[in-house]
């Protein structure tokens, strides 16, 4: 059976959903290493993280990525999306450079597979945020 790297998002490591199928590798590319690193709150956090973040397969980005980004942004400003996190822009471009899904619980990924080729995935039991300040019905 065929190993599917998934490369993990920020929005579905912090909230521990990192949880995986036998068959799936995951993974981080730089950008994810950095966000999480940033959000270290002293030198043993970033420390005792970094380290913790060797355990993942590291998706190396390279010139090809932000190409990839590039002709992604412009294909999504045809149609006014364009908008997106830079951040989730260059780790969608990772993950279709590679073939991997992408791990998340984040809106932009949606969009973003609509012009690149990986899979978005959500973990089991998340379900999509509410854009900031408009509370989901029920929720008010």
């Amino acid at each position: 059976m065929a190993v599917t790297l998934v490369l993990l998002d920020k929005s579905a490591y912090v909230r521990g959903s990192v949880g995986a199928e036998d068959v799936d590798e995951l993974c981080l590319c730089a950008v994810t290493r950095l966000e999480l690193l940033y959000s270290a709150r002293s030198r043993a956090h970033y420390e005792r993280l970094e380290g913790d973040l060797t355990a993942f397969r590291d998706l190396r980005m390279d010139i090809e990525t932000f190409s990839v980004a590039v002709g992604a942004q412009r294909e999504l400003a045809a149609t006014g999306h364009h908008r997106v996190a830079v951040a989730d822009l260059l780790i969608a471009a990772c993950a279709h450079q590679y073939g991997a899904d992408v791990l998340h619980v984040d809106r932009h990924y949606d969009v973003l597979a609509r012009v690149l080729s990986f899979t978005p995935r959500r973990p089991q039991g998340s379900r999509t945020p509410s854009p900031v300040g408009r509370p989901r019905p029920g929720e008010w």
